[in-house]
């Protein structure tokens, strides 16, 4: 049977997602993605990511005809390469190592790349850092290009040098309404749109491996769960809620240089990017730590992280005979404080405190930020849009029923945790004109509706208004209290 094959290189795990043309998923398999710290910074392991990727392909393609491979992945990490090989170690997107380099380079970047052409605040995570940042550490010698990791696994099998869009919009150097590279940015850090390379769209094919099994771009892990979700929307218009490590909420619009000129961000966090054709763009706003955060306090709590043991949890959470919405919570990258705090702070938390308790707060400030940015995604669409949510966070049922009862609406949960893999195979079908395979899909794949429930709605909404009130007071005196420590 032909196959499809994405390949999603996420911050925790691998995945990769066999599609049969049938339109069934034959297999998904995971594997831990491989890090190393060394003097206090993070790497991905390029040669442990690589040499696994490699025998994946080698173990789909002794069972199936592989018709097409994509590969997503985090952003911001960039890799310089030379002859299909890497020159260097990669930063991971979220290491703060280029946080000094950021802080020193900001004006002069910001008057290079304002917000109107970038749609997106210049962040310290962006890869254009990771660039300054490697060359200081590694000084690598006749770089050809620096790609992102989806892209870099796609060269090293026999593809161009390319970045797709959504990619590219993480480096922070394109300009989202030319779709071109920020030559005069990519000056300032002694690079070039030659050793960028080519941008591509998502679902554009980019070379071939040496035994001629076609490569298709695909990008940014959310982006790509996105472009997977917009296949099962069928043309209608939606926000897509992603939730693995951190969340990403977005929309694909239509528009122009002239219909989305912002100035600055919509809200806090909010982004405007290159979606997957001329004239399209995706609006979202992010949350550093989604499912981290909940991963963060299982551990503190000494819990399982496992499915069980947050079906465990739920159920003694459901036990109890009220919502707790304390302690509150500040965390960093997130629409109260952004880079104002590191790591997690605890406000007003109750003496005593157990487990559940903490966890029921933390799911009501998790729905919270999604209504908070749901709210502001539809004052731009000047529509309520229904929810397709994906990712490992929604197969967390009590976590999605706060969601749908504090929203207000029901949300749709696609089956299957691995979207941005499917994402990827989807690109690949769809690079290689195999779109019925994509509907196949889909018609095989039911969603399951996680509706409101009437007891939750109205008290949700009332600790909602009451934490908005709280979260902006603190965000107003932010600049002072916060960064003064």
């Amino acid at each position: 049977m032909n196959v499809f094959l994405g390949i999603d290189i996420g911050t925790t795990n691998i995945k990769c997602l066999v599609l049969g043309e049938d339109g069934r998923i034959l297999e998904v398999i995971h594997s831990s993605t491989p890090k190393n710290k060394e003097r206090g910074v993070e790497f991905l392991d390029l040669e442990l990511t690589r040499s696994y990727v490699e025998s994946i392909i080698g173990k789909v393609g002794a069972l199936h005809s592989l018709a097409a491979i994509a590969f997503s992945s985090f952003g911001e990490t960039v890799i310089p390469v030379r002859q299909r090989k890497a020159l260097s170690k990669s930063v991971m997107w979220y290491d703060r190592s280029t946080y000094p380099l950021w802080e020193s380079h900001r004006e002069s970047v910001d008057n290079l790349a304002p917000y109107r052409i970038t749609g997106v605040e210049n962040s310290y995570t962006f890869s254009l850092y990771k660039i300054l940042l490697q060359k200081e550490l590694f000084r690598p010698e006749g770089v050809e290009n620096w790609l992102p990791v989806s892209s870099y696994l796609a060269y090293s099998l026999g593809g161009v040098p390319a970045w797709d869009m959504s990619q590219a919009c993480r480096s922070f150097m394109v300009n989202i309404h030319s779709r071109r590279w920020n030559s005069q940015l990519i000056k300032y850090i002694g690079e070039s749109e030659e050793t960028m390379g080519e941008l591509r769209y998502t679902g554009e094919p980019v070379g071939h491996t040496k035994s001629g099994i076609p490569l298709i771009s695909a990008g940014h892990d959310h982006i790509t769960g996105l472009y997977a979700a917009q296949a099962f929307a069928r043309g209608k218009e939606f926000l897509f809620d992603s939730m693995g490590s951190a969340s990403v909420i977005a929309a694909v619009v239509s528009g122009t240089a002239e219909s989305l000129d912002f100035a600055g961000p919509f809200m806090p966090g909010g982004t405007v990017g290159i979606a997957y054709e001329d004239h399209q763009y995706y609006i979202e706003s992010n949350v550093r730590y989604y499912g981290k955060l909940l991963q963060s306090l299982m551990d503190l709590t000494q819990t399982d992280a496992t499915k069980e043991g947050y079906e465990r949890l739920n159920n003694e959470i459901e036990k109890l005979g009220q919502l707790n919405s304390r302690p509150l919570f500040l965390v960093n990258g997130d629409l109260v404080v952004g880079e104002g705090l590191q790591g997690i702070t605890l406000l007003e938390m109750p003496i005593p405190l157990n487990k559940e308790q903490l966890m029921q707060s933390a799911y009501i400030y998790l729905s919270s930020i999604s209504k908070r940015i749901v709210d502001n995604i539809e004052k731009i669409t000047r529509k309520e849009l229904p929810i397709i949510s994906g990712g490992g966070g929604s197969l967390n049922s009590l976590l999605m029923k706060y969601k749908a009862s504090l929203l207000g609406k029901e949300i749709w949960v696609l089956p299957t945790s691995e979207l941005t893999a499917l994402g990827g195979a989807f690109a690949a079908a769809h690079g290689v004109g195999a779109d019925e395979v994509i509907e196949k899909c889909v018609n095989l794949l039911e969603p399951e509706e996680i509706h409101p429930d009437e007891h939750l709605v109205e008290p949700l909404k009332e600790i909602y208004e009451k934490n908005a009130k709280e979260y902006l007071a603190i965000e107003r005196n932010k600049k002072l209290d916060i960064q003064e420590g």
